[in-house]
């Protein structure tokens, strides 16, 4: 047996069941779902910042809606000072260099698309 089909057995994936091929494509879906949602929403905040400016308030009172909810939206501007990582890491790369710490993430990627039936 040559090295390379010796390599390929040892990295052969594992067959999963239906029920954590289904879990995982649900993670996918949801994750998708999560990043659709997160950019409605960006694109949307404009349009609603707009309402407190017309109204010239940064708190609208969410009542006589006649759909079962109530409450209140609240306008908040907040001026913050952030560290301008390039600019420092321009300035002095041999100090940005020797403060750099690994650091180990795990993601899940799941790609999938709809085939077949009646729904397709």
């Amino acid at each position: 047996m040559t090295k390379a089909n010796n390599t390929l057995k040892k990295t052969r994936v594992k067959k999963a069941s239906v029920k954590t091929k289904i879990a995982l494509l649900n993670y996918g879906i949801s994750k998708q779902h999560e990043r659709d949602v997160i950019k409605q929403n960006s694109l949307m905040k404009p349009e609603y910042v707009g309402y407190f400016d017309e109204l010239k308030t940064n708190l609208i009172i969410l009542t006589e809606m006649d759909n079962g909810y109530e409450g209140f939206a609240q306008l908040i501007k907040r001026v913050m000072k952030r560290f301008d990582v390039a600019k420092f890491k321009e300035k002095f790369p041999k100090l940005y260099e020797e403060f750099l710490v690994d650091m180990e993430t795990t993601e899940i990627k799941v790609k999938y698309e709809k085939i077949g039936g009646a729904n397709a």
